[in-house]
């Protein structure tokens, strides 16, 4: 009894002398209290003011197109304006991406490319791996032979299969490729195509460009010949094939690509246009048709009539959007948010050098106060503080329409904001220890908080949202 009696005294007091100190900041805790409302009143303010400023169009679209029934193997399909909804996405032939033709650190090309008279050179390939004449067999097979000029009607997308069709102006939301690449271009060579797009019929003749395979003997040679090549210039190889131990039981493959793509898929918006309406660059690698390529080279070569027909791409269906309405919550990003929650940092860290300049925690040490009683209360005091102030900030985001209150699950933010919260406080625990004056560890504080989100904001955020760099981390890591 007496022990209980003793814990309940020492954090009745306990829990007095910080509501004292908190009560002599006075000032300090009510701007901290308002930055929250005066924040979300301020965005949500301005995102009435543009509602109502930005009229919506009141002309009605015309979304027939969305029950629209085209043929499964036609070429193309619907196309609907961007506030209609489109359940069936058109299909469009793969191809793959070649560099220009101009741009080579070799002058003409690299040694054994080919070039035209005007200067225009084959779409190079860099080949490797362990078995030379296999793979060499293979090289033969990676593209396939067409001596004639062919038609293709818009109903027999799969007929565009045998074909290795190209592009190297990038995706710019058109149905249509440059060319077809072929081993040997005859003279006059060409594949005409149709497609659907929308209620329209229109008609694609692509020439042909010479697909060249060279051979390499050894991985080193091809990333030697990517990347000292690459240096302020377009990236002049197509990609680069290492065929490591494959034979005729065994297929093994890496493909080298350029992952650095980032084509408009919006066509007639300026990127930072849509991404001010909530887009964002997609990268199209074209990477697939790189891949069928070398299977069905395979396939060939150890011969049964095998094949794998690549026949489209398609994207996925969509809902209506919307372009006149504007989430500000979503477009100014998450700093706002990171910077409201960190604000309690400098307080904690204050609050407790603040009793160590001012030797109170001697005294609690010479009244009988020990360390875990101390630093247990303390934290519940600090957690208790936290969690009223996140209370307040997620109602006013909610009374204001913020999108990342409304849209989420309360609990599951309740369970995030008490894990950061607790880790806060533990840093400011531990941060203390540095300090013995107030003035200086509130000044660093403050630093630490607009420092560390803009930091991360513009500088660890595009690593960590990189997929690329995201894949060589086991997500349990984080």
């Amino acid at each position: 009894g007496d022990m209980g009696s003793s814990s309940l005294q020492q954090t009745n007091a306990l829990f007095r002398k910080n509501l004292v100190i908190q009560r002599r900041a006075c000032k300090t805790n009510c701007c901290l209290i308002l930055f929250p409302l005066i924040l979300c009143a301020g965005i949500g303010g301005l995102q009435i003011a543009i509602n109502r400023a930005v009229k919506r169009d009141t002309t009605p679209l015309n979304c027939n197109c969305s029950n629209a029934v085209v043929p499964a193997n036609t070429t193309g399909g619907p196309a609907c304006p961007e506030g209609c909804p489109q359940p069936r996405a058109p299909k469009w032939p793969p191809v793959v991406h070649i560099p220009p033709s101009a741009t080579s650190r070799f002058g003409r090309g690299p040694p054994g490319a080919s070039c035209g008279a005007q200067g225009s050179c084959a779409a190079t390939f860099l080949v490797t791996g362990a078995n030379q004449s296999f793979v060499g067999s293979a090289m033969g097979n990676m593209i396939p032979v067409h001596d004639a000029s062919v038609n293709v009607s818009a109903d027999d997308i799969s007929a565009l299969a045998d074909f290795v069709l190209a592009d190297y102006s990038g995706y710019s939301g058109s149905p249509l490729v440059d060319t077809f690449l072929q081993n040997k271009c005859t003279p006059n060579l060409t594949l005409s195509y149709s497609f659907v797009d929308g209620n329209e019929t229109g008609t694609q003749d692509v020439d042909c460009t010479e697909g060249l395979m060279l051979w390499r003997d050894s991985s080193w040679l091809i990333s030697d010949d990517l990347y000292s090549g690459y240096t302020n210039r377009s990236n002049e190889f197509a990609a680069a094939y290492d065929f490591l131990s494959s034979d005729q039981g065994n297929f093994n493959l890496i493909i080298s690509y350029n992952s650095t793509y980032e084509f408009d898929a919006y066509d007639g918006l300026p990127i930072p246009v849509f991404q001010f309406f909530g887009g964002n660059k997609p990268r199209l690698l074209e990477v697939p048709r790189l891949t069928n390529m070398a299977s069905n080279a395979y396939l060939r070569l150890i011969g049964n009539g095998l094949k794998i027909s690549f026949d489209f791409v398609k994207e996925m269906p969509r809902a209506g959007r919307s372009w006149s309405t504007y989430d500000l919550t979503s477009i100014i990003g998450p700093l706002p948010y990171v910077l409201t929650i960190q604000l309690l940092f400098p307080v904690i860290l204050t609050n407790i050098v603040y009793e160590k300049q001012k030797k109170l925690r001697i005294m609690m040490k010479m009244h009988g106060l020990g360390d875990l009683p101390y630093w247990t209360i303390s934290y519940c005091y600090f957690i208790l503080l936290s969690m009223l102030y996140l209370l307040s900030f997620m109602v006013f985001g909610t009374v204001f329409g913020f999108t990342f209150f409304r849209l989420n699950s309360y609990g599951v933010q309740f369970v995030f904001y008490f894990a950061y919260m607790s880790l806060q406080i533990s840093f400011a625990f531990l941060m203390a220890t540095c300090f013995s004056n107030v003035r200086t560890a509130a000044v660093i504080g403050y630093f630490y908080v607009f420092g560390s989100g803009l930091i991360a904001d513009y500088f660890f955020k595009p690593y960590i949202e990189d997929i690329f760099i995201s894949s060589m981390y086991a997500s349990s890591s984080l």
